[in-house]
């Protein structure tokens, strides 16, 4: 059996871990989403080099 006084330091060490995990903004979060769709959006229109055609003839 774990000793009592161990296990209130490491749930007091949980709750301030928990407390500034979900101490970020809404807005935040958002933003950074937000970002990332832009950049999925903009890499999904770029094509890619294999797709581009040579007019080069071998």
């Amino acid at each position: 059996m774990k000793p009592a006084c161990k296990e209130p330091a490491e749930f007091d060490k949980f709750t301030n871990l928990l407390d500034r995990l979900l101490s970020v903004p809404h807005s935040e979060i958002k933003a950074k989403l937000d970002a990332e769709k832009k950049e999925k959006k903009r890499a999904a229109k770029r094509p890619a080099s294999s797709d581009h055609v040579s007019d080069e003839k071998d």
